[in-house]
């Protein structure tokens, strides 16, 4: 007979099941409510897809679980599968609790006893591995990534308790009321042979037996109340957060749509997000994997995508406290914040002031009337460089990105609240038609002494140059590099030379979206009118703004790089490499061709071509690289603080030992240029930066003539 069968545990049972379902009910819906009353987000798309995607990134815990972090991926797994597979005991524990004639091991009978109990057991194990591991990580190895609180012990402890309650009961049922089949739930039924070796009575088991069976009880109900209110809230919430993740490139923003209508640009409240970036810090783990893969945290910016998820949901919370005043202790877990001065989520140090405006924080911390704009601050939401490595290491695809964007936005578009280069750069494009400040070229001028056809819709393919390719100094050499490349293949191109214009890429991250429209708008116009249909860019930034940005204004071209482009000419035998390269190179990864397009390979194949010369990866590369410090509009905005972004790539760069750093992007090799020189500032054996197609120019073709960059190589050749 369990506790829950007879006068008064009948009832106790009932009113406690009643009761938590209840609250917990209710804890749920005040935040949904307070979401609700988010912008809609269009998530249903590609549904079978997401659907699927459920097994790897939720069963499969695939991005919990990676090389780097195994100690975590093993402990999470351990607990994570162990608790989903646990839940089936819990059913059935509650279903007992109910009627015994309608619990599974009643109804399952043999089948339940050979396909349940001693699994079951076997994960209770696991799981109170798992705890012991993660205990062990928390009080002596510290990882500095990680947030340290009571929250997470005061979880641990539950979760550690339920497996000992479950072993508990389960022995203590097969004590007092063996029904045969027991022997399979190994565990239990040991301590179940337990009790009897050292004596205790009936009674006492009995006794036993409604201490842990409501032990049990409570403690699962305590568990699902305290999640809501917990950093582990994701355990409610990362299920639909996986599976309303972005689809799109991480590249992509969404377009401000009816501007016309609306009061407000960006997010600055909490009811400027939508009901996803409202989700998104609930799912937030605080595991910190963002954090120390962002370039501005890492160069001591205020900048951590952690800290912005904890500010977040601090506004949220507050919002949320509007509707019901916080039951929970959730408040006095959580690592300290206090609007754009608070201290920093993982306890290791704290955040100078933002520049932003800061509501008055009365005395228990929080600000009277706390806003989203407040929560964040001025200089954390300016410091991104929008490289997409927080997204990429997120195990729970969390969108930190887009929130950012939609933050800048609101500082831009609202509150022309933004630093001073940023502002002299977006009145350059809306007054000029390119970001960049005293060019002394035109877009022809590179065209000098080459014979580029003008593109008027009979050939193959448009060579979009772009305003760096044209205008800036350094990046000519690489626009003419192309362009000779395609010529030596036979390629059907054309370039449009002064009817280019700024795609509106620089305008749309520095958060001015009314200006970037217009640009894209103009831009396609001009496109469809000259029978555009192919273009191949030598900017990344061109690439992703052109490919996953212009189809939301009716721009459908198939865009494509010019690695992607010459890696498959070399392939098809249309470019030949002749001349030696005898170089060690190393290649670095710019943000949006490879993070955020999953373009690693082309660039590579090229290298590999490269006769005499050899390829030195960095230690970070691929999915895993370091920005250069140019994404995010920072190409013409000054960092805020710390050491220079450019820098510290260009020092993991020196220490390949590598002659030559190649990339395939402009801003990068600009950034390299002012990198390397702070490194090494003795010339004499500098390393040198070069695209990708320069060094292929100089293997298929030959050096071009004296005084470019390629001649830093020591290579002599003639003139072109």
């Amino acid at each position: 007979m369990l506790p829950s069968h007879e006068f008064p545990g009948n009832y106790l049972f009932y009113l406690s099941m009643v009761a938590g379902v209840a609250f917990l009910a209710y804890s749920v819906a005040v935040k949904v409510s307070v979401f609700a009353r988010g912008k809609g987000d269009n998530r249903f798309d590609h549904l079978f897809e997401r659907l699927t995607s459920l097994v790897p990134y939720l069963l499969g815990n695939a991005r919990v679980a990676r090389k780097r972090y195994w100690y975590s991926g093993v402990l999470h797994s351990l607990i994570y599968w162990g608790f989903i597979v646990l839940q089936i005991r819990t059913l059935n524990f509650i279903l007992k609790g109910v009627n015994e004639d309608i619990s599974f091991e009643h109804v399952f009978g043999f089948f339940y006893d050979i396909t349940v109990r001693a699994p079951m057991d076997v994960f209770n194990i696991l799981v109170l591995v798992g705890c012991g591991m993660a205990a062990w990580q928390r009080r002596f190895w510290k990882p500095a990534r990680m947030t340290f609180n009571m929250d997470a012990w005061i979880i641990l402890f539950f979760i550690a308790f339920l497996m000992v309650t479950d072993v508990m009961t389960n022995s203590l049922e097969i004590a007092t009321d063996p029904q045969g089949g027991e022997k399979w739930s190994f565990l239990a039924y040991t301590f179940a042979k337990l009790w009897d070796g050292i004596g205790l009575s009936r009674g006492v088991q009995e006794g036993m037996l409604n201490f842990w069976w409501y032990a049990h009880l409570f403690d699962f109900l305590a568990f699902a109340n305290y999640l809501p209110y917990s950093k582990h809230s994701h355990v409610l919430s990362v299920a639909p957060n996986i599976l309303f993740r972005r689809i799109a490139p991480t590249g992509q923003l969404q377009p401000i749509k009816d501007f016309e209508s609306l009061e407000r640009f960006g997010a600055g409240r909490i009811e400027d997000l939508t009901w996803k970036q409202m989700l998104d810090p609930y799912t937030c783990t605080e595991c910190g994997r963002c954090e120390i893969n962002c370039p501005a945290f890492l160069t001591g910016k205020e900048l951590s995508p952690k800290k912005l998820m904890h500010d977040m949901r601090a506004a949220i919370e507050h919002e949320v406290h509007k509707v019901s005043k916080p039951i929970f202790v959730w408040d006095a877990l959580k690592a300290p914040m206090n609007g754009a001065n608070g201290a920093h989520a993982n306890g290791h140090g704290t955040h100078a002031p933002g520049n932003g405006s800061q509501a008055p924080a009365p005395a228990n911390g929080h600000p009277a009337d706390l806003t989203l704009i407040d929560a964040v601050g001025f200089n954390p939401v300016w410091d991104c460089v929008t490289c997409g490595a927080c997204m990429e290491q997120c195990p729970v695809f969390i969108e930190h990105i887009p929130a950012l964007q939609d933050l800048r936005r609101f500082y831009t578009m609202n509150e022309a609240n933004m630093p001073e280069t940023a502002a002299a750069t977006l009145q350059q494009i809306e007054q000029r038609g390119h970001p960049w400040r005293g060019a002394q070229f035109t877009r022809t001028a590179w065209m000098e002494g080459l014979d580029i056809p003008t593109f008027d819709g009979s050939q193959k393919y448009l060579y979009w140059v772009g305003c760096s390719g044209a205008m800036v100094d350094r990046n000519i050499p690489i626009t003419r590099a192309v362009a000779r490349l395609l010529a030596e293949a036979g390629v059907s191109y054309g370039c449009l030379g002064d009817e280019e214009q700024c795609t509106g890429d620089p305008a749309r991250r520095l958060g001015n979206e009314y200006l970037y429209q217009e640009q894209a708008k103009s831009l396609i116009e001009v496109l469809h009118a000259k029978g555009a249909t192919k273009i191949i860019t030598n900017c990344p930034h061109c690439f992703n703004t052109m490919a996953n940005e212009y189809p939301d204004f009716d721009g459908h071209f198939e865009v494509i790089h010019h690695t992607t482009f010459l890696s498959k000419l070399l392939k098809d035998g249309a470019l030949t490499p002749k001349h030696d390269l005898p170089v060690s190179v190393t290649y670095h990864d710019s943000c949006y061709l490879g993070r955020h397009n999953g373009n690693y390979d082309s660039p590579r194949d090229i290298v590999d071509a490269l006769p005499g010369g050899a390829r030195v990866e960095m230690p970070r590369n691929r999915d895993n690289s370091f920005c250069c410090g140019a994404g995010g509009g920072h190409m013409w905005v000054e960092e805020s603080k710390g050491k220079r972004i450019n820098v510290a790539r260009s020092e993991e760069a020196v220490s390949t030992g590598a002659q030559v750093i190649a990339t395939a992007c402009p801003f990068c090799i600009q950034m390299f240029d002012d990198g390397i020189p702070t490194v090494q500032p003795d010339d004499t054996n500098r390393m040198k930066t070069f695209d990708v197609a320069e060094l292929l120019e100089l293997t298929v073709i030959g050096p071009p003539k004296e005084g470019s960059p390629a001649a830093a190589l020591g290579i002599a050749a003639p003139a072109e």
